[in-house]
């Protein structure tokens, strides 16, 4: 939006959705915008590892989308950053704490390059 304004964001937007939607194969997985240039993604019944994959295949297919973005280094490119939390069947985490540790992981993917997936448990 800050680069190519509101109506050539939103549009990139709803094809990262396209996209991280079509990366979902599973009828109960589930993807929705959460805030201004976030999305969540609900795996049902996913350990770290299966979640991990379904991320970096939702990243790698966004990269290869080619959107271009000029202002994004090194790529030219509208790229991901994915973090990734899982919460056990039995856990006493609430899912405002489950969503607050994928944001930690986030982060530390933006803060350490960018374009990568991290877990939780991997930042812990």
């Amino acid at each position: 939006n800050d680069t190519y304004g509101h109506s050539r964001g939103d549009e990139c937007l709803r094809k990262v959705a396209q996209q991280i939607q079509s990366s979902l194969h599973r009828p109960g997985d589930f993807c929705a915008r959460y805030g201004g240039e976030e999305f969540i993604v609900i795996l049902p019944n996913t350990f770290l590892d299966g979640a991990m994959y379904v991320a970096e295949r939702i990243r790698s297919s966004v990269e290869q989308m080619g959107i271009s973005h000029d202002s994004s280094l090194p790529t030219k490119v509208v790229t991901l950053s994915l973090g990734v939390a899982t919460l056990e069947k039995d856990s006493l985490l609430s899912h405002e704490e489950l969503i607050r540790h994928a944001d930690t992981a986030l982060f530390k993917g933006k803060e350490q390059g960018k374009n990568q997936v991290r877990s939780f448990s991997e930042d812990a």
